[in-house]
């Protein structure tokens, strides 16, 4: 399954908490600051943004196809799905995983190892 976005999904972040509480969502960090785009990489489970403020790209698959997002948009990353984030204006997402996960589980593979 490829990285999917739903639109206009929630509204503000009481309904953003109803969307995590609803999907037995795990949050693990919220962003707001300017981001350079990530190299494309991976990780070894689910993964689903909520877009709270602003406006991100984000690119995914092999041919790192743009997805743009915008407040109240859900990115979903499913396991080893290439992907990767840029947002050239401050943002505020929510980083959602489908079981808790400490930080230093969470490893930024390179796409070569999607092959092996």
């Amino acid at each position: 399954m490829a990285v999917s976005v739903e639109k206009n999904a929630f509204s503000g972040m009481d309904e953003a908490y109803d969307v995590l509480k609803a999907r037995k969502l795990w949050p693990m960090t919220s962003c707001n600051a300017f981001l350079e785009r990530e190299t494309p990489h991976w990780h070894p489970y689910d993964n689903t943004i909520l877009v709270i403020e602003g406006e991100a790209n984000f690119y995914a698959g092999a041919d790192q196809e743009l997805v743009h997002a915008t407040p109240g948009d859900i990115i979903n990353v499913p396991a080893r799905s290439l992907h990767a984030v840029e947002a050239p204006t401050p943002v505020t997402f929510l980083v959602c995983f489908d079981r808790p996960v400490r930080r230093d589980e969470i490893v930024n593979n390179p796409p070569e190892a999607l092959e092996g």
